[in-house]
């Protein structure tokens, strides 16, 4: 039955994607307005990107422990050719961290989480956890609930487990039914983190959708009230390695499109963290391709990525210590991801197999659907990372 659920999900969004999906009617003008005012390209960068080059720039936040950054390419291929490229390019770099993955149906159950091992020595920290300092992100009324555990008893650990995977099937489905509001806020710090405030002002600092889609970026904010045609979207959980924890991540992601038959095709995908059980406090990124048909069946097709990511560990004297470092090793990061699209791309256009094992359709689109947030995640890792080496210590969260 889940398998067959499964692929059932996996043609409806196979479909959606590959069948004339991304139609807007942007202008280059409009896309270069965004590049110079939103994300500080100059002429000189306009002019690289029109030859082909990378180009990735830090943006500037109002938040100090937040990590941000676009990056853009322009590539002489197919929307399709690039989507694919771009997904392979991400998902060789997820390969190095993610150690565990899945789906949250909807509602969501705990047998979503079936595949999901969680370490003793992480169960066994909830043990010391109060309100105000725990090693876990939790709200007050969780750490409530581990409080109320009889930790001495035989089964004690697997109790504290089940209650692990309760709360995090219950946030996902708080957050399904009635949007950020909904999901827990984290009281673990003496400073108590509002969540939905996050989401909001992550959601308010992005570029392009604003811009591009301006009924998508409502849709998103009020989620789930309004509706919107031409949306697909996914809730998944990933356990990845950082530093000296394993890291659970929840995140939703949107695919929209809108078919209006226009000429030109685009899309946005927007990722959101709507849990991390360590380090991330909150985390977005936005995801876009826009593909102008030339003379000849040609195309210009532009990927552009935004992440803002933000993170304990970097506020602090510490912290702003450690951006030097930080800031230099995310930007290559990223430069990485794209240069890898590039060539990738290359390998589309001839046909090439090498290093391109074949992969069946339903394949395919989960993997597009599962790894199209990460690259957001992937920034921040090697934010979190670096910080761990700079600061010397261990932190906390």
């Amino acid at each position: 039955m889940k398998k067959t659920f499964a692929l059932i999900v996996l043609s409806v969004m196979l479909l959606s994607i590959f069948s004339n999906i991304f139609a807007q009617s942007p202008t280059f003008e409009k896309v270069k307005n965004v590049l110079t005012n939103g994300a500080g390209f100059t002429e000189n960068d306009l002019a690289l990107l029109e030859k082909g080059e990378i180009i990735v720039k830090e943006l500037k936040t109002g938040s100090e422990g937040e990590v941000a950054f676009s990056g853009v390419i322009m590539l002489n291929a197919p929307r399709d050719v690039v989507f694919d490229a771009f997904r392979r390019a991400v998902e060789k770099q997820r390969k190095e961290v993610s150690e565990q993955r899945g789906i949250f149906r909807s509602p969501p159950t705990l047998a979503d989480l079936k595949k999901l091992t969680i370490d003793k020595s992480e169960i066994g920290s909830l043990k010391d956890c109060k309100d105000g300092d725990c090693s876990w992100s939790l709200s007050s009324a969780m750490i409530e609930k581990f409080n109320a555990l009889d930790w001495t008893a035989a089964a004690a650990d697997e109790k504290a487990e089940k209650l692990i995977r309760e709360i995090m099937v219950e946030n996902t489905a708080n957050y399904m039914k009635d949007g950020d509001s909904a999901l827990m806020d984290y009281n673990d710090d003496p400073e108590p983190l509002i969540v939905a405030d996050e989401q909001k002002s992550l959601l308010d600092g992005l570029l392009w959708i604003e811009e591009f889609a301006p009924e998508f970026k409502e849709y998103v904010r009020d989620y789930p009230k309004k509706k919107l045609d031409g949306i697909e979207e996914l809730t998944t959980w990933e356990k990845v390695g950082v530093g000296f924890k394993s890291v659970i991540i929840n995140t939703h992601t949107i695919l929209y499109k809108k078919d209006d038959n226009a000429e030109i095709p685009q899309g946005l995908s927007i990722s959101k963290q709507i849990y991390a059980n360590h380090y991330f406090h909150s985390s977005m990124s936005l995801t876009g391709i826009i593909s102008f048909p030339q003379a000849a069946k040609t195309f210009k097709t532009y990927v552009f990525f935004v992440s803002h990511s933000r993170a304990g560990a970097l506020t602090g004297t510490m912290g702003k210590l450690a951006r030097v470092a930080v800031d230099g090793e995310a930007e290559n990061k990223l430069t990485e991801v794209l240069s890898d699209t590039k060539k990738y791309t290359a390998y589309g256009l001839s046909n090439s197999q090498e290093d391109l094992p074949e992969e069946s359709n339903n394949s395919l689109v989960k993997r597009i659907f599962l790894n199209k947030y990460f690259i957001g995640v992937i920034v921040l890792l090697i934010t979190i990372g670096l910080v761990l080496i700079f600061t010397r210590r261990k932190p906390k969260k």
